[in-house]
């Protein structure tokens, strides 16, 4: 199989199980909103949060790095696969068990002070469990992405997903007593099993890979492993830090805006668990490019070939991606957020996070190029920086505007990383976006189909409230899509 066309056939497997596994996700984040009810989800939410701070210190940057290093090996001539594997997994046994430790033996001070709910200390304790196991499919898909080879990896994303979910269910409605601490205690131990049992399959898969590819030998594995995997680490470390305090600060400064605490918690609940992933859902039609371009760009730019035409190709179909979603979230805010929430307020934070979507997905597509062309430092930099002028908004805003200071400082902070990560990609590449070409064209064929949807619905007789807005998404979709077609826009 070409070159060209392993890869995207890599990408169609790994968006289809990124959709289905999104799909599964939001659907699985409703049933836990539902079950634990507006304040317990903030709680959860905030948890989670302190969660995602520990699982990046067990990972300390290894899935980027055992890509770059497996993609690397395997175009030297005496390249050395499996001795990268082996320095990669071992780097992950360190740094998970550290944040194991930390996550068991911090437990009691992170749910008393930070939390505030005592009930969130053996929820935290169970997860602890997981951080090896964590770190070690982290470097895991890195690997399997770098060989090309993605359906191994995605097939123990799904098997993770469907033990965590009906591990989860079954716990909730036959074993765990009532109460918000033993909700999160089942949450979090049908997590702990999928995830051990994905990563102990996994590891098996690459045993038996590898042994596909001749035994190397490169000098300084372990001193290029460090060399990538730490820079990204210690700047990801401070960046989810501050990222974590400015959650945990959220609810607290809502209450200086004059909200109460039950109240502060249920609003962040709403948009952090609801909102956001609902935002964020479409992306997975896009995730399996941004992995994939990384490892493309390491062995262009390690021959130093010409990348652009790469990127543009990567900026054309995020933005042609992303302008229709933007348009659907826009236009039909209150149809989709009746359909995954009953708040109200869930349709108006979806409308007014909708325009910053192409910023959201294109800063994410050009954090990944620069990535692939080791310009990994600079990311990093750029997020530290953002994480820290977010933050300060955050104790600034929220007390004068409330909830939608806080959307304003999602807002900002997207445009803010995205300026300076567009402007290192176009320093180090040279690269210019065609303005017209890339953005107005979509957005255009965007509002079109738009309007179009909106009109043809006015006249249709009233239909069942959410198989209209089914029919509706999938009519603005297809339209969008025939638009994007007929006016060639790949071609241009």
């Amino acid at each position: 199989m070409k070159k060209t066309q392993l890869f995207f056939m890599n990408a169609l497997i790994m968006t289809a199980t990124s959709l289905l596994l999104s799909t599964v996700g939001v659907w699985f984040n409703l049933y836990i909103s539902e079950r634990l009810g507006p304040v317990g989800m903030g709680v959860f939410q905030l948890m989670m949060s302190v969660y995602s701070m520990l699982v990046t210190f067990a990972c300390s940057g290894i899935n980027l790095a055992t890509t770059r290093m497996v993609a690397e090996e395997a175009v030297l001539p005496n390249g050395d696969i499996s001795g990268a594997i082996r320095r990669c997994l071992g780097y992950c046994l360190f740094f998970g068990g550290l944040a194991s430790c930390v996550l068991w033996f911090g437990a009691p001070t992170i749910g008393t002070r930070f939390l505030r709910s005592t009930a969130t200390i053996r929820p935290l304790r169970i997860m602890a469990m997981s951080m090896p196991c964590i770190a070690m499919s982290s470097a895991l898909n890195g690997y399997f992405t770098a060989v090309r080879r993605v359906v191994k990896s995605v097939s123990c994303q799904i098997l993770e997903q469907f033990l965590r979910i009906t591990l989860t269910i079954f716990i909730l409605t036959a074993i765990a007593p009532a109460g918000l601490e033993y909700a999160c205690m089942s949450i979090t131990a049908a997590g702990v099993v999928a995830e051990i049992t994905s990563c102990l399959f996994e590891l098996i898969l690459c045993l038996f890979d590898r042994r596909r590819y001749p035994s190397g030998h490169t000098a300084g594995l372990s001193k290029k492993l460090l060399g990538i995997a730490l820079p990204v680490a210690f700047s990801t470390y401070l960046r989810t830090g501050l990222s974590t305090i400015k959650h945990l600060l959220v609810p607290i400064r809502l209450q200086a805006s004059g909200l109460s605490a039950p109240a502060s918690l249920a609003m962040f609940g709403a948009l952090h668990g609801v909102a956001l992933p609902v935002i964020l859902f479409p992306y997975a039609f896009l995730n399996a490019f941004n992995a994939l371009i990384v490892p493309e760009l390491a062995q262009s730019h390690c021959a130093k070939q010409d990348v652009s035409q790469t990127i543009d190709r990567m900026f054309a179909l995020t933005l042609g991606c992303s302008l229709g979603v933007c348009g659907i979230l826009f236009s039909f805010h209150r149809e989709i957020g009746a359909l995954v929430s009953t708040n109200p307020d869930v349709g108006v934070y979806i409308r007014l996070l909708a325009p910053v979507i192409p910023i959201m997905y294109l800063d994410t597509a050009v954090d990944s190029m620069l990535k692939g062309l080791d310009e990994q430092l600079s990311v990093m930099r750029y997020n530290v920086l953002d994480a820290a002028v977010s933050l300060a908004s955050v104790w600034l805003l929220l007390p004068v505007l409330g909830i939608k200071g806080y959307i304003f400082v999602v807002c900002g902070s997207e445009l803010f990383n995205f300026s300076l990560s567009l402007g290192r990609l176009i320093r180090v590449t040279g690269f210019r976006l065609d303005i017209t070409a890339r953005v107005i064209h979509p957005l255009l064929c965007s509002a079109l189909a738009m309007t179009v949807v909106e009109l043809l619905f006015r006249k249709i007789p009233a239909v069942p409230g959410r198989f209209a807005t089914c029919c509706m998404i999938a009519s603005a979709a297809c339209i969008y899509l025939f638009l994007l077609r007929v006016s060639k826009y790949a071609r241009v």
